[in-house]
């Protein structure tokens, strides 16, 4: 079974909380409500590996919506970040923005503004999910390359020649071909364009 995408609200007042919880609700998304920074901090890191998306006070007690945003990306929690803010906090909105927001809300806020919002937050995780999934099934195929494959393969990208790359290696150059042509059988590429990009996604972070 598939388990539904979550939004983690964390807001300290009660009727934004409600409402809130009410629209991701219809929205048929599961919906864990918190009333400060510390008891977000509390729940196991296992949570925020689900799809989803958190919506953020800006203001809350004790750790502010600003630091518990950072503490969550020391964290590893890549989830996407709404904030919700008042007029009064433009500084804090831009300084959210800086460090990754996704987008501030001005209080008050439609209802259907905050629905828009929350469904491009996750659809950007669930992107950002899939992109992780490819980067990883590459970098797995390049990483069952034999040694002396992956020793051709570090200086492709190079621009070298077989004959350059063979002089590199003290290699023949037909050992460097027959090299070249079984890895890129093993990833399954049919040109150095393709080899390339592969590289490069392997890279991404």
């Amino acid at each position: 079974m598939i388990s539904r995408p979550t939004v983690f609200l964390v807001d300290d007042d009660i009727a934004v909380t409600r409402a809130i919880s009410s629209l991701v609700t219809m929205m048929q998304l599961r919906v864990l409500t918190f009333a400060s920074a510390e008891a977000v901090l509390s729940i196991g890191a296992e949570e925020f590996k689900n799809d989803g998306c958190l919506v953020l006070d800006i203001r809350l007690p004790g750790m502010s919506g600003l630091e518990l945003q950072k503490s969550l990306r020391e964290r590893a929690c890549e989830l996407p970040v709404i904030i919700i803010s008042g007029h009064a906090d433009v500084p804090l909105a831009v300084e959210a923005m800086s460090r990754g927001a996704l987008t501030v809300l001005e209080k008050p806020f439609g209802l259907e503004t905050m629905k828009q919002t929350i469904l491009q937050a996750i659809e950007l995780d669930h992107q950002r999910r899939e992109r992780a999934r490819e980067r990883d099934l590459v970098r797995e195929r390049l990483n069952n390359l034999t040694p002396r494959e992956q020793e051709v393969l570090a200086l492709i990208p190079l621009g070298l020649t077989n004959k350059e790359i063979a002089a590199q290696l003290h290699l023949t150059l037909r050992a460097i071909e027959d090299r070249r042509s079984r890895l890129m059988r093993r990833l399954g590429v049919r040109s150095i364009a393709e080899l390339l990009l592969l590289v490069q996604q392997a890279k991404a972070a």
